[in-house]
């Protein structure tokens, strides 16, 4: 079991008490699991209180063995109970302002906070969560790049797996099991309120332009009106878009990519909406670096689309059209950046994003690319290297 090094989780907690420190806010209270895994290392069940100067503290509830063997913090203390913290932390000081992450913080678990510490002011730092954690550092570019791996090589199986007949679960069982096989853990984790994310689909011919409430482009009809998203037992079928969009989580950082299949044949305007996408992929590739506004990508494949009429189908079908290309990645799969108009944050080094020019035509299904990329100082290196054509199966 990989452990987050010490130096990564100390030069984390550094630039969050940067913010801390400019905005005046004495300390912060970490409670979300994938934040506490970003700055502690660890997922149990625990607070974790950084002041703006000086050593953190991890309270830990459940597991406290677990928690002092995963997490290189120094101080670390078991709790029995969470009201416990205030007698601990009005020793440490610090409490006039506390940050907390307001995007995430369920209203009770707020509430009773307030009870805990009625002298303090409680602040929003979720904004600063975000921005510190859309950096990332070589050690989590490594962790995608292996990540990137294996859903290449999810990719290349499903060429073995796609066959008439056989339904969209089926298929994405056996690429489910594949990636866990090679370390993927299961699950996709998303920040966003009441936004499950499914993390495999494999989409057969109409399943692909299935719409539902999430906030993505193509996610397909699912099972059941209880988890309405991704593969269904539909049949595969010949001559029509196979659509298979991946994310695999290692070691907790996720990567996310779609490629598109035929068992056959598929109809030219098809076709050539995939080479639209290819050619938006490519000039974006051309035109991102540091310094260019994330919105700016955005634009140039808006242009490209209206350019070749293909509007009205792309990222969405007609009204219904996801205001965005592509969306940061890491340990969570809506991190920032956003690629998305009205989002003119520059990209930075560091920064790592999914890039997904589809195209979802009514009662067809939908055409779709993505791949991911990190952020250096010429421009972006793309992390996933699968076969990027049309991937035909048995072509008649």
């Amino acid at each position: 079991m990989e452990l987050t090094p010490q130096e990564e989780i100390e030069n984390r907690i550094k630039n969050l008490q940067s913010y801390l420190k400019k905005e005046k806010v004495e300390s912060c209270l970490i409670l979300q699991n994938v934040d506490l895994f970003y700055f502690s290392g660890t997922i149990q069940r625990s607070y974790l209180f950084i002041p703006n100067v000086g050593e953190p503290l991890l309270m830990v509830q459940k597991d406290f063995d677990r928690a002092r063997k995963e997490s290189p913090l120094k101080n670390t203390i078991l709790i029995e109970r969470p009201k416990a913290i205030s007698s601990i932390l009005k020793k440490q000081g610090g409490l006039k302002r506390i940050g907390l992450e307001w995007d995430v913080l369920p209203v009770s678990q707020f509430r009773q906070l307030e009870k805990m510490f009625p002298q303090s002011e409680f602040v929003d730092i979720s904004k600063a969560i975000k921005q510190v954690r859309m950096i990332k550092s070589p050690y989590e570019i490594d962790q995608l790049r292996y990540s990137a791996k294996i859903l290449d090589e999810v990719f290349e199986y499903a060429k073995r797996i796609l066959k008439p007949g056989v339904t969209e679960i089926e298929a994405e069982s056996h690429l489910i099991e594949l990636g866990r096989r090679r370390g993927h853990q299961g699950i996709t984790r998303m920040r966003a309120w009441n936004q499950d994310m499914v993390n495999a689909c494999v989409l057969s011919g109409n399943s692909g332009s299935v719409l539902t409430h999430l906030d993505v482009s193509v996610i397909g009809p699912g099972i059941s009106p209880a988890f309405p998203q991704g593969s269904s037992f539909n049949s595969i079928e010949r001559d029509v878009p196979i659509q298979i969009d991946f994310s695999i989580a290692y070691n907790g950082y996720i990567t996310d990519g779609a490629r598109t299949y035929a068992i056959g044949t598929l109809p030219q305007k098809l076709k050539e909406a995939y080479q639209v996408a290819l050619e938006i992929r490519d000039e974006m590739e051309k035109m991102a670096k540091p310094g260019v506004p994330c919105s700016d990508l955005y634009h140039l494949s808006s242009q490209i689309v209206k350019k070749r009429r293909l509007e009205d189908y792309f990222i969405g079908t007609k009204k219904n059209q996801a205001p965005f290309v592509g969306h940061g990645i890491g340990l969570e799969i809506d991190e920032l950046p956003l690629l998305a108009r009205g989002f003119s944050q520059p990209l930075e080094i560091g920064m790592v994003f999914a890039f997904e020019p589809k195209f979802i035509f009514p009662e067809m299904g939908a055409v779709a690319l993505e791949d991911d990329y990190a952020v250096t100082e010429d421009g972006v290196e793309r992390l996933t290297h699968a076969d990027d054509n049309i991937i035909v199966i048995g072509e008649s």
